[in-house]
């Protein structure tokens, strides 16, 4: 299992969605309008810190709403960042999370082809490399 998924586990853990039916991992597909995404990017190099390797892979969140309302697409970003920035020091199947950090506020992403709305949220992971 990777962090991407146990973080989309723990969205649906705090009622946020379900996993395959709202909340998907690596695509943001055409269907249910009102979605969650998460993504894996290119986060920091690996940092050794007290004789540990620490990884620092980041995630991106991103949350889609039906055309013309943005609110709900702003508020699941929102409870997405409260739901993952309060991730300290647990182990998920991936390993150990010692911290999910927000590297900035939720960012408004325009409008998808379908004028639906668009808002990410960003997260550097720390854990057990």
């Amino acid at each position: 299992m990777s962090v991407l998924e146990d973080a989309a586990d723990h969205l649906e853990d705090n009622g946020l969605g379900t996993v395959g039916t709202d909340i998907f991992l690596s695509v943001l597909p055409q269907s249910p309008d009102v979605c969650t995404a998460l993504f894996e990017y290119a986060g920091s190099a690996p940092k050794e810190t007290m004789g540990t390797m620490l990884a620092r892979p980041r995630l991106q969140v991103v949350c889609r709403a039906g055309r013309d309302d943005y609110p709900t697409a702003r508020d699941a970003a929102l409870d997405a960042l409260a739901v993952l920035s309060a991730v300290v020091d647990v182990t998920w199947a991936s390993g150990r999370v010692l911290r999910i950090v927000p590297v900035a506020w939720i960012n408004d992403m325009g409008r998808d082809e379908k004028d639906r709305p668009l808002v990410s949220a960003n997260f550097e992971v720390m854990a057990d490399a």
